[in-house]
């Protein structure tokens, strides 16, 4: 009885270690170890007192600009960067409103995360160096 009660803590035990420590990886598949397919129970009960994982969110960055193209309907934006990468991406929330106002050539700066685009800001239009007296 003692040597089955030790067999299912340690399987109890390494079941939440895997956990603890598979928790800190983003999204990355679990392989089921030996222990908890020998024991349903037990890794269940380990499971039901894990918390979830949560993937980190994408960072979101801000690409500056020329417009190459626009597409209301598909919702996107193709957009030229200083060193000549064109990337497209697909607008999202506030930004599919901005695509409307927006025309190729125009000096845009986006926010994205990945290719969903947050965040779209037209640059201000360049004043010309001469004064009209």
């Amino acid at each position: 009885m003692k040597k089955i009660v030790l067999a299912l803590a340690m399987a109890v035990a390494t079941a939440a270690a895997a956990s603890a420590q598979t928790a800190a990886k983003p999204a990355a598949t679990q392989p089921v170890s030996k222990s908890t397919a020998a024991k349903p129970a037990a890794a269940k009960d380990a499971q039901s007192h894990a918390k979830p994982a949560h993937a980190a969110a994408p960072k979101a960055m801000s690409t500056k600009g020329e417009v190459v193209s626009t597409d209301a309907a598909a919702k996107t934006i193709t957009v030229k960067d200083a060193s000549g990468n064109s990337t497209t991406y697909t607008a999202t929330g506030s930004a599919v409103a901005s695509l409307a106002k927006l025309s190729a050539g125009d000096e845009v700066t986006v926010t994205h995360t990945d290719t969903s685009a947050t965040k779209i800001v037209k640059a201000a239009a360049k004043k010309s160096g001469k004064s009209s007296k």
